[in-house]
């Protein structure tokens, strides 16, 4: 039977005869590690999520970590400081989500579901605002089909002090999906939804200013 030290003499004894040791050496080790860049997997993954906005998928099913930033879709107003994490961004061909939003996150945030909306700035103007009040709305960037977006504002019931369980569960129809706050957070959460078509409706006539209205009649 060999003693340890004639089973170590003999391991030594291959590496210095043959230069190949029997286990990968140091500096192989240390190459691997340079070259498996662990932080390319996470960018090439939130730009998949992001790649949605004009993907062919018909449903959809993702479960993600993020932590927030400035918003890329919208044009935030002067001096103005958003912090969102982008669910499901506004599609550049008009579809629209439905579906469930569950979330977990650090901070107690909102829930934003954006609405594009058939109109532009000139049909914005000719409303009767006084009558029937003044929308707010977001305007987009222009790579989103429409420019225009009519905001919900959802903010869940926390329960007053929930930390750390600032979380719900939301199901939403909407052109876009986020969770917003005014100062920076992270969020987890698993989302579903279908992808489809809207038939658009737009019936304003009853909403425009008394000088609209004439001259249409006048038509």
């Amino acid at each position: 039977m060999q003693t340890g030290a004639s089973i170590t003499f003999a391991i030594v004894s291959i590496i210095l005869i043959t230069g190949s040791p029997l286990l990968p050496s140091i500096e192989n080790t240390v190459n691997i590690s340079e070259n498996h860049n662990d932080d390319q997997f996470p960018k090439q993954a939130f730009a998949s999520h992001m790649d949605t906005a004009n993907s062919t998928e018909k449903t959809i099913l993702h479960q993600g970590i993020i932590a927030s930033g400035e918003p890329t879709q919208i044009k935030t107003l002067p001096n103005e400081t958003i912090e969102v994490v982008p669910i499901l961004p506004f599609r550049t061909d008009g579809s629209i989500y439905k579906g469930v939003l569950t979330y977990t996150a650090t901070k107690p945030v909102e829930v934003t579901l954006g609405h594009t909306i058939p109109v532009d700035n000139a049909t914005l103007s000719q409303l009767e605002t006084q009558k029937h009040g003044k929308m707010f709305v977001r305007h987009l960037t222009a790579n989103v089909e429409g420019n225009i977006s009519a905001p919900s504002k959802i903010m869940p019931d926390y329960g007053g002090n929930s930390s750390p369980y600032f979380s719900a569960s939301v199901p939403f129809v909407a052109s876009q999906v986020v969770l917003r706050s005014n100062e920076p957070f992270i969020a987890a959460y698993e989302v579903s939804a279908d992808i489809v078509q809207p038939e658009i409706i737009k019936h304003l006539e009853n909403a425009t200013i008394a000088t609209t209205n004439t001259t249409t009649a006048a038509r």
